[in-house]
């Protein structure tokens, strides 16, 4: 080794300006390399866990919501990776709308089993077979840096005073989104056409009949809102009482009209006596970011595909659309740190070569001899840089 070494640097030596060429060249195609190259943040790992968001239809009742819940849980048991898992429906601190679950799964040790990448692809294709619907699997991130817990990995958010503007926009947005190559289950938490019942009370009609406002929607609590009424108490345990309608009249809008309020008379007097029943659709929610309505639309990427060139992908998108000057867009969680970090990253390279300089020059106690070995970043640039 020590004999290839010294036969090479006398050849070096021997050829000072074509070395001084090289040199050159692979300072320049090393910051060329370092334009043009695909830039990620923190590399996926396999943890041995995966966490799904499930979502129905906005229309979706509580039981068709825990049967298709319960079908998807039944396609993860029979999977022969899956070690255990949790299952849960229902509004919670990460959503609180109710037509959304939640799969968390954990699967066996890594030597009996394959790439979580592979699992998670196998479960997106047998879970896709629900009708009405949709499965979003991702792998927990090593670290969650803000934003929500989505149904995917990266979040891009867009908000504007006008909702009117906003919900015209993000349709459009997130339909082109879709259409971009490397791009995995886009979903947006944007849900505006869920059906709803309007209650129009007639006033003057109910004060004619004795029946109040109050009673009108203390009715319509006790029908449709579960109150709890009593506490059934037992040695060993104590058990809420809780009031509703039979299933078959709580699924059936028209049943609202045949709701009977008690007036102040003692007369029993039906809901549609007394007021207007509209059939319209509606949000289920109004999500926020800070002080504004904001719709976010969450994405996964395809394995080889880098988030500064997904990042590229959507900003080009926004020039294209020329969107309207009032709707911002911004992105959250991980994919804002990473564009945090790309802004300061030439400076910080700098900085980091400046103290390396002064510390060789404190050791060396030399201004010349800390360059000379400072001459071997480019290539070392090179050598990261290059694709393996």
């Amino acid at each position: 080794m020590l004999s290839g070494y010294r036969r090479t640097l006398q050849l070096v030596l021997r050829h000072p300006q074509m070395t001084f060429v090289v040199f050159v060249a692979t300072l320049v195609g090393t910051a060329g390399l370092f334009m043009v190259i695909s830039k990620g943040f923190i590399p996926d790992e396999d943890t041995g866990q995966i966490f799904a968001f499930t979502e129905g239809a906005q229309d979706i009742s509580f039981d068709s919501m825990t049967a298709h819940q319960q079908e998807a849980a039944a396609i993860v048991l029979k999977q022969p990776y899956v070690d255990s898992f949790m299952s849960s429906i229902g509004a919670s601190n990460t959503s609180v709308v109710p037509n959304t679950g939640r799969l968390f799964i954990r699967l066996k040790p890594r030597k009996e089993r394959p790439d979580v990448d592979v699992i998670i692809h196998e479960l997106r294709q047998k879970l896709t077979g629900i009708p009405g619907f949709t499965v979003y699997p991702q792998k927990l991130p090593t670290i969650r840096i803000g934003g929500n817990l989505t149904k995917a990995a990266y979040q891009y958010t867009l908000q504007d005073a006008d909702t009117a503007i906003l919900y015209k926009w993000s349709p459009i947005l997130l339909d082109k989104i879709r259409r971009l190559p490397g791009f995995l289950d886009v979903n947006s938490d944007l849900q505006v056409t869920s059906p709803q019942v309007l209650v129009e009370i007639d006033r003057d009609r109910a004060s004619a009949m004795g029946v109040t406002a109050s009673q009108i929607e203390n009715a319509l609590n006790n029908a449709y809102g579960a109150p709890q009424v009593s506490t059934i108490y037992t040695p060993t345990n104590q058990y809420w009482v809780m009031m509703e309608l039979l299933p078959q009249f709580k699924d059936d809008p028209d049943a609202l009209g045949m709701l009977y309020i008690r007036s102040t008379s003692g007369k029993l007097v039906p809901l549609n006596a007394v007021a207007k029943l509209t059939r319209s659709v509606g949000p289920l929610t109004v999500n926020h970011l800070g002080q504004l309505p904001a719709v976010t639309i969450s994405f996964n990427l395809k394995p080889g595909v880098s988030l500064g060139d997904a990042v590229e992908e959507i900003r080009g998108l926004e020039r294209e659309l020329r969107m309207p000057a009032t709707l911002t867009t911004t992105f959250q969680g991980t994919a804002q740190a990473f564009q945090a970090s790309v802004k300061g990253l030439g400076m910080l390279l700098l900085a980091a070569v400046l103290v390396i300089y002064l510390i060789l020059g404190i050791l060396y106690e030399s201004f010349i001899h800390p360059l000379t070995i400072l001459s071997g970043l480019p290539s070392a640039g090179w050598a990261r840089s290059s694709p393996s």
